[in-house]
């Protein structure tokens, strides 16, 4: 099992970095205390990890600047965890 980490859509607005859709989900539930529902933990699709996004700053100020999943997760570092959404 490759160690790399993917970009999991666990909910309506969160995103997980992890190496698989159950790591995804383990993180998922640690975090908000439920488990995902179907059709969730879902991989994103190259199409969605590039799809151009507005960049917030560490305030959540708006940069004006646009930047995508890939992105984040290339900025993540090595450690499953969580990605993007709305808990921060």
């Amino acid at each position: 099992m490759s160690n790399e980490l993917k970009a999991f859509q666990c909910d309506e607005t969160e995103l997980f970095a992890a190496v698989s859709a159950e790591q995804a989900a383990e993180l998922y539930e640690e975090w908000t205390g439920e488990a995902p529902e179907a059709p969730y933990p879902a991989e994103l699709t190259d199409v969605q990890l590039d799809e151009p996004i507005p960049d917030f700053d560490e305030d959540e100020n708006p940069t004006g600047e646009m930047t995508s999943v890939r992105r984040f997760l290339a900025e993540h570092g090595e450690e499953p965890g969580w990605l993007a959404g709305s808990m921060g």
